[in-house]
């Protein structure tokens, strides 16, 4: 995230064209993003639904309002994965692993409980930017039950004693991430957003074609 999270004013804008549109930045607009981005639904739906859901007044130019949201899902973050990014997903990851360590609508009795404990906060009436939530939810210790449940999805049970994988194994099998559309996967967008912005850019041309 940003230098200046904590001395810094946290953005409830973007600015596109030289002009500062709202965006919606409670935490419960950012956990939706990825059940809206993993539907089934067609590319256009899910471009219309985000953008409706992050802009109180969707910009003209779409592509940067796209491109924009991305920006402020990724909390600041530029959009080539830094080594430092790396370094903190490595906590629930392991190598060539593509299962997803959390899923933000699957989990969320135990976000909740993780968040109820650790910080004292209560998420059904919190008024938290998307910012502070996910520094929250990175932060979260290995005690809580949400981190445990992490540590079993993703943990490597090669060269542990038996007894340990049999364990970690029914523990993956226990909290095995069935609602797939909500899978909270570390922030790799980009490549699965671009056809987004080919499908927009598309659509203009096609729109400047039948003027």
């Amino acid at each position: 995230m940003k230098e200046d999270f904590i001395t810094g004013k946290l953005p409830e804008t973007v600015r596109i064209d030289g002009k500062e549109y709202p965006i919606r930045y409670d935490f419960r607009i950012g956990m939706q993003f990825d059940r809206i981005r993993s539907s089934g639904k067609s590319d256009s739906d899910r471009v219309i639904r985000l953008l409706q859901l992050y802009y109180p007044k969707i910009p003209v130019n779409v592509t940067e309002a796209i491109n924009q949201m991305l920006w402020f899902y990724r909390c600041g973050e530029p959009e080539e994965e830094t080594e430092e990014t790396k370094r903190k997903g490595q906590r629930y990851q392991r190598r060539n692993s593509r299962e997803p360590a959390f899923s933000f609508s699957q989990d969320a009795p135990y976000i909740y409980a993780a968040f109820k404990e650790q910080y004292g906060l209560d998420l059904t009436t919190a008024d938290l930017h998307w910012w502070k939530f996910m520094a929250l939810f990175e932060s979260l210790n290995e005690e809580t039950k949400m981190s445990k449940i992490m540590y079993y999805r993703k943990a490597n049970i090669s060269g542990l004693p038996k007894e340990r994988r049999v364990f970690i194994n029914e523990m993956k099998k226990l909290y095995q991430i069935t609602d797939i559309s909500g899978a909270g996967k570390k922030i790799t967008l980009e490549a699965r957003n671009r056809k987004w912005m080919e499908y927009v850019r598309s659509r203009q041309i096609e729109a400047g074609m039948g003027k």
